[in-house]
């Protein structure tokens, strides 16, 4: 696949992760290569449940060991995005 594909499934990037409470997990804002915008816009909020930023292939191990979300790999990506389920 080229690397100009419209559809992107390389694990790569930040994402703005929070939690409110035991049972609620978000993702928020996603850039693939300014990780310090994100976090100047969290730091903005002056608060901690404003989030953390994190790379995704951390927010998809959180999501997947600690809360048991069921997610696909990288290669299932491929895979889905080649068929046009992504």
């Amino acid at each position: 696949m080229s690397e100009e594909h419209a559809i992107q499934t390389k694990l790569e990037g930040y994402v703005v992760m929070t939690q409110n409470g035991p049972d609620s997990l978000g993702f928020g804002t996603y850039t693939r290569t300014h990780p310090a915008y994100l976090k100047a816009r969290v730091e903005a909020h002056q608060s901690p449940a404003a989030g953390v930023v994190v790379n995704v292939k951390r927010a998809r191990y959180i999501a997947c060991e600690y809360h048991g979300w069921n997610l696909p790999d990288e290669s299932e990506l491929r895979h889905q995005a080649m068929e046009g389920d992504a």
